[in-house]
């Protein structure tokens, strides 16, 4: 996978959102899977996360960045996510500091899709800027754990829901 294919699937995410929304777009989670996977960032395919018990996950992987209240709950399940919403730090140094937010899809009671989408497409356009000015090792030895798996909580979601 290369930062064009990262950077193509965040614009294209964020040309189409609103078609999303409206049900209109057929939103493809497993292009952010592909994405995903291609990081290496994780140990496992992400899809072999989302029935994974948060403590499993926890115990485990984990970089503790995930409000994980439930234990005997699946990941799947999880309402919170980690956003990646910033780089700085020193791509010649290879020293690279990504920051974060977190988001709720559900925080009114009821899903919405729209925090999930702009979650993956702003997630996809920082980290296919970095990845374009750098090599792939120095965004997984950077890039939180937490915020990737975030990354395909929230295309599950958006994929469950359509």
């Amino acid at each position: 996978m290369d930062s064009e294919t990262i950077s193509k699937l965040a614009e294209w995410l964020d040309k189409n959102d609103k078609d999303i929304e409206k049900k209109s777009e057929k939103f493809d989670a497993q292009k952010v899977y592909e994405i995903i996977d291609s990081l290496e960032v994780l140990r496992k395919p992400i899809k072999d996360y989302f029935d994974m018990t948060e403590d499993d996950y926890y115990q485990n992987e984990s970089d503790h960045r995930l409000t994980l209240q439930n234990p005997t709950h699946k990941l799947g399940e999880l309402h919170d996510r980690v956003q990646v919403n910033h780089v700085d730090g020193s791509l010649s140094e290879h020293d690279i500091n990504f920051t974060y937010n977190h988001e709720d899809p559900y925080a009114e009671g009821e899903y919405k899709a729209k925090t999930d989408l702009n979650l993956v497409t702003y997630s996809f356009v920082v980290i296919g800027a970095v990845y374009n000015n750098t090599i792939v090792a120095d965004v997984r030895n950077s890039i939180s754990k937490d915020a990737i798996l975030s990354i395909g909580l929230a295309a599950h979601a958006i994929e469950e829901w359509q």
